[in-house]
C-alpha cells in the first residue's frame, strides 16, 4: 500500500449525485463527499483536479466525465479518486471500457475508504469488476422501478415525459402542467400560421421576427414548428410509453396498444379543432411539395452548400430554354433577413467536374491496387492513413479541451459552447470509428473492399454517357456521399469541390 501510494502525485477527484429509491441526492450529500474527498488529497499531500457533473448520473452526456476521459488519456493523473466506482459510471458498456483505460494508462483507482486498486494486479481488477456487476445489477434495478413509477404517473394523468413542451411549465407541488402565458402565445400564433397555409420555415422565421426563442434560448427552425403541431400536449393529451428508449432518434416506435394515451391531462393551448386543421394543413403541405413531386435529376440531392451545408437544389431555366441548372444556395439566417451567397453553376459544368473528378479517384484506386501487391508498400499506406487520423484525432481533442477552457474563462456562453461541442464530438466520434475499422482491417478486406470500390467506377466510366436522370443519380450516389460545392460570391478565390467518396 505505502509503496502504492508513493507512486500518487495527481489525483482525479470525480463528483456526481447519483439517484436512490427516494429520488436525487441533495446538494449536501454531494458537498459532504466533495470535502470527504478533498480531505483524503489533502492528508496525503495529493495535487487534484475536481471533475463535478452539474447534472445527473441519467445523462448520458456527461460533460466532466468525458472531460476526464481525455485527460486520463494524456498521462495527467496517477489516479482517480471516487466515492466509489458506481460514482464513475456503472453502465454494462461503459464500465469495463473505464477500467481498460485505467490498466492501459497505468492509473490507479482510490475509493472515499483510501481503498488502493492497481489494476495491473489480477486481484484488484477482478475484486473491482465483481464492485462494478454489483453497480450495474443496482442501476438496472434502479431504471426498472423509475420506468414503473413513470408509467403509473402517466396512468394518473401525471406528467412524466421530462421537459414540458414549449409554453407549459411542471409544478412540482401537485406534479402537473400549467400555462407559461407569453409562450402559449407564440404556440396559437404558430398554429394559425400553418393553417393559414404557411410553411413551417417561415413560421419559424416569423417567431424569431418577433423576438421568441425557443426553451433552450435558441432560434426556432422548421423541424421545432413541426414538433409543436405534432405534439398532442397541446390539446391536452398526454402520451406516454410510445418509445422504447431515449427518444425517435435513439429509441423504437411501440405498438400502438402498449401506449398510455391520457385524455384531458393538461390545460388546453389549443382546441381540438385547431389542432387538427393545423395538422392537415401540414399533411396538405407534404403531399403538394414541390421537391416531394420534383423529378430527380442526375445532381440531385448531392451538392451540398460549403458555406452552411444546406443542399443545393436541382431545376430547369425557363429563361435559359429549359436548361438544367445547380441553383444558387439563397437560405436565409432564422429571422429571414440575410442569404446565404454561394453562386451556382450550370449542370452541364458541373457533371463535366464530376467526371473528371471520378476519372481521378480511379487512376489513385487502380494506382492503390497496384501497389497492394507488394506488402511493404501496402503496409506504408496504411500506416499513411493511420498517422493522419490519429492527427487529425489529436487536433479534434485539442479543440474540445481549448472549448472548455474558453467556457471557463467566460470566453464563449454555455449555449454556445454546447452547440460546438456537439459538432466536435461527433467528428471525434467518426474519425475514431474510421481509425478503429483501419487498425482492425486486414489487407484482404482492404484489397476487396478497393476491388469492389474499383469495379463501380470502371462500370460507371463506361456507361454513364447512356443512363440518365434519376437512374445517373443512384448511380452516382452509390459511391459518392456527397459533393461540397464552395463558390461565394464575394470571393476572390476559384470555386472549389470537395468530393465525400463511399468508400
Amino acid at each position: 500500500m505505502v509503496e502504492l501510494q508513493n507512486r500518487i502525485q495527481h489525483v482525479a477527484i470525480y463528483l456526481r449525485k447519483s439517484r436512490n429509491k427516494e429520488g436525487e441526492e441533495t446538494e449536501e450529500t454531494l458537498k459532504k463527499h466533495r470535502k470527504r474527498l478533498i480531505d483524503i488529497a489533502n492528508k496525503n499531500k495529493w495535487d487534484y483536479e475536481l471533475f463535478q457533473e452539474v447534472g445527473n448520473s441519467m445523462n448520458d452526456n456527461r460533460p466532466e466525465y468525458q472531460k476526464l476521459l481525455s485527460k486520463l488519456s494524456e498521462g495527467i493523473f496517477d489516479a482517480v479518486l471516487s466515492v466509489n466506482l458506481a460514482r464513475v459510471t456503472r453502465d454494462d458498456a461503459e464500465t469495463p471500457k473505464f477500467m481498460s483505460l485505467l490498466r492501459q494508462e497505468d492509473i490507479l483507482f482510490i475509493t472515499d475508504s483510501e481503498r488502493i486498486y492497481d489494476l495491473e494486479v489480477q486481484e484488484d481488477w477482478q475484486a473491482l469488476k465483481f464492485t462494478g456487476f454489483v453497480n450495474n445489477w443496482e442501476y438496472e434495478n434502479i431504471k426498472a422501478q423509475l420506468r414503473k413509477g413513470k408509467k403509473d404517473s402517466a396512468k394518473m394523468g401525471r406528467w412524466s415525459n421530462g421537459v414540458p413542451n414549449y409554453g407549459l411549465v411542471y409544478n412540482r407541488f401537485d406534479r402537473s402542467l400549467e400555462i407559461d402565458q407569453q409562450k402559449a402565445d407564440a404556440v396559437k400564433l404558430a398554429f394559425q400560421l400553418v393553417i393559414d397555409g404557411l410553411g413551417v420555415d417561415k413560421v419559424a422565421k416569423e417567431l424569431n421576427r418577433l423576438g421568441y426563442k425557443t426553451n433552450r434560448g435558441r432560434y426556432f427552425s422548421g423541424n421545432a414548428i413541426t414538433r409543436m403541431i405534432r405534439a398532442e400536449i397541446y390539446k391536452s393529451v398526454i402520451i406516454s410509453n410510445r418509445v422504447k428508449g431515449r427518444n425517435l432518434y435513439e429509441g423504437k416506435l411501440r405498438p400502438k396498444d402498449q401506449w398510455i394515451i391520457a385524455e384531458n391531462a393538461a390545460p388546453p393551448i389549443i382546441d381540438e379543432e385547431t389542432w387538427n386543421m393545423a395538422n392537415e394543413a401540414l399533411d396538405q403541405r407534404k403531399l403538394l411539395s414541390p421537391r416531394g413531386k420534383q423529378k430527380k435529376h442526375p445532381l440531385s440531392n448531392l451538392i451540398k452548400c460549403g458555406l452552411c451545408g444546406r443542399t443545393h437544389t436541382v431545376s430547369r431555366r425557363r429563361d435559359r430554354n429549359d436548361a438544367l441548372a445547380i441553383q444558387p444556395c439563397n437560405k436565409t439566417d432564422p429571422l429571414g433577413k440575410n442569404k446565404c451567397n454561394n453562386r451556382g453553376i450550370k449542370h452541364d459544368t458541373m457533371i463535366s467536374l464530376v467526371i473528371e473528378a471520378i476519372h481521378e479517384k480511379h487512376h489513385e484506386i487502380s494506382s492503390e491496387l497496384i501497389k497492394f501487391e507488394e506488402d511493404t508498400e501496402a503496409n506504408d499506406i496504411k500506416q499513411i492513413k493511420i498517422n493522419k487520423l490519429q492527427e487529425q484525432i489529436n487536433k479534434s481533442k485539442k479543440a474540445l479541451n481549448i472549448l472548455q477552457i474558453q467556457l471557463e474563462e467566460e470566453l464563449i456562453n454555455i449555449s454556445s459552447f454546447k452547440e460546438r461541442r456537439k459538432i466536435r464530438q461527433v467528428e471525434l466520434n467518426k474519425l475514431e470509428k474510421e481509425l478503429t475499422e483501419l487498425l482492425e482491417e486486414t489487407k484482404e478486406d482492404a484489397l476487396r473492399s478497393k476491388k469492389s470500390f474499383a469495379n463501380k467506377l470502371d462500370f460507371f466510366l463506361e456507361n454513364w454517357h447512356t443512363i440518365d436522370g434519376a437512374d445517373l443519380n443512384h448511380e452516382l450516389m452509390s459511391f459518392i456521399n456527397k459533393i461540397i460545392w464552395y463558390a461565394p460570391r464575394d470571393s476572390e478565390l476559384p470555386p472549389q469541390l470537395k468530393f465525400e467518396w463511399r468508400v
